[in-house]
């Protein structure tokens, strides 16, 4: 499998919308079981809280997209690998973490314990949004330790991660200071709103971010906006997974994602799609075609066209490619699958938010979709250490007296349930 050359990535960057007429001779695969008319269908479902196998990866899809919206939130992937005591992972990881993803972790029943250590591809608000979520609201709940974060370095060291999460605890201070009336932390294990941070240098090819518990992640440079964003590979048990975030497409990605049994890549509808959808405008209406190379600039500037996604699959062969970062509107689907096809007839999936992946060691792959409550309660055990003293004792410990005074006593409302007309 050879590099991409210049004039091969000018080729693929050229291609859009049913450039491939042939590719539906391919055939599609949506899900587990074929796309039909712009629908992708998946008759497995998964229940939360379904115990992992001691041989199995479990990938879930939190967000999808750059933007929140009610069907897809922002951008986050959930791995959890190897059932331990009562099928409990022995780890989980949180690959990205963007606007609204918090959401679908509560709906899954996942507790703030286990949203512990995040990994994040680069900056760029729909990844990282909703960590200030998990690191304000942990501590309240079941996270009683460290929140850990690693994430790509920038050019300076005002501009990577850990100048973000430095800002992150400055920003925070307020919400920190209004919680700590409450147990914030376990004794002897440091405290929850403490935040761990490992900054990986965004040019190391590779960078070797995590190897614990089995679990080898490594890094490597991902090309999307400027300098500071990279990609992930998690290796475990034989099984493997290659994480891009966003990006170009990329010859590093050809290095790393040789054979791995699950590539997820970004993958963007073409300028033309993005200009009609976000604007209503059409080819010869007013203003289209300067709306229209704007957005042809953001995708030469960040991201992977339909049929790069495609060419990039057929160059690694992965058992499974799947896309994200993708708008799925239903009328977008078939013709994203036909410039897929262009290149690559391998089995394909184009993400949803819930999309639940699982593979074990013999390498079967199942592919569900996790039924959710549409009221969940977050839940999670905050009692299940010894609880460190409080900074502030009291809830009304951090008031002036003045605010004070002007509380409505309790005794004037709590009767209520018992008086007789």
């Amino acid at each position: 499998m050879g590099k991409i050359s210049r004039r091969d990535m000018l080729k693929i960057s050229g291609l859009g919308i049913g450039a491939c007429i042939a590719g539906n001779a391919l055939g599609q695969v949506a899900l587990a079981s074929g796309d039909t008319n712009g629908q992708q269908t998946l008759n497995q479902s998964f229940q939360p809280g379904t115990a992992l196998g001691p041989d199995e990866m479990r990938i879930t899809f939190c967000g999808t997209w750059y933007t929140p919206r009610i069907n897809q939130a922002c951008n986050s992937i959930y791995v959890e690998v190897g059932g331990g005591e009562n099928g409990k992972p022995l780890d989980q990881f949180v690959f990205d973490c963007g606007s609204g993803v918090v959401a679908k972790y509560v709906a899954l029943g996942v507790p703030y314990s286990r949203m512990d250590k995040v990994f994040l591809t680069h900056l760029h608000g729909d990844h990282m949004s909703d960590l200030t979520t998990i690191y304000c609201f942990g501590p309240a709940s079941d996270r009683k330790s460290a929140l850990n974060v690693w994430g790509p370095s920038g050019d300076t060291k005002n501009e990577g991660t850990w100048f973000f999460c430095k800002k992150l605890l400055e920003m925070a201070k307020w919400h920190r200071e209004s919680f700590s009336f409450l147990p914030t932390g376990y004794k002897g294990d440091g405290d929850g709103y403490d935040l761990k941070v490992k900054e990986l240098r965004y040019m190391k090819n590779p960078g070797i971010a995590y190897h614990k518990n089995g679990v080898k992640i490594s890094h490597f440079p991902a090309i999307h906006a400027r300098d500071g964003s990279i990609s992930y590979k998690l290796e475990w048990n034989g099984i493997s997974m290659v994480f891009t975030g966003d990006t170009k497409p990329n010859n590093y990605v050809l290095e790393h994602a040789q054979g791995v049994d699950i590539l997820i890549h970004e993958m963007a509808a073409p300028a033309d799609v993005w200009t009609t959808k976000e604007t209503g405008l059409k080819p010869g209406d007013e203003g289209y075609y300067k709306v229209l190379a704007l957005n042809a600039e953001v995708i030469e500037n960040s991201h992977t066209l339909q049929s790069a996604f495609g060419y990039i699959m057929s160059q690694t062969q992965p058992r499974l490619g799947v896309a994200t970062h993708f708008p799925n509107d239903p009328d977008l689907i078939d013709p994203a699958y036909a410039d897929i096809r262009c290149f690559y007839g391998g089995d394909v999936t184009i993400a949803t938010d819930l999309l639940v992946i699982t593979i074990n060691k013999d390498k079967t792959i199942q592919q569900a979709m996790a039924v959710v409550p549409d009221y969940p309660w977050y839940k999670g055990d905050p009692l299940k250490g010894t609880l460190a003293h409080p900074k502030y004792h009291g809830p009304l410990a951090q008031f002036n007296n003045t605010l004070l005074a002007n509380v409505i006593p309790a005794d004037l409302y709590r009767a209520c349930t018992t008086k007789k007309s």
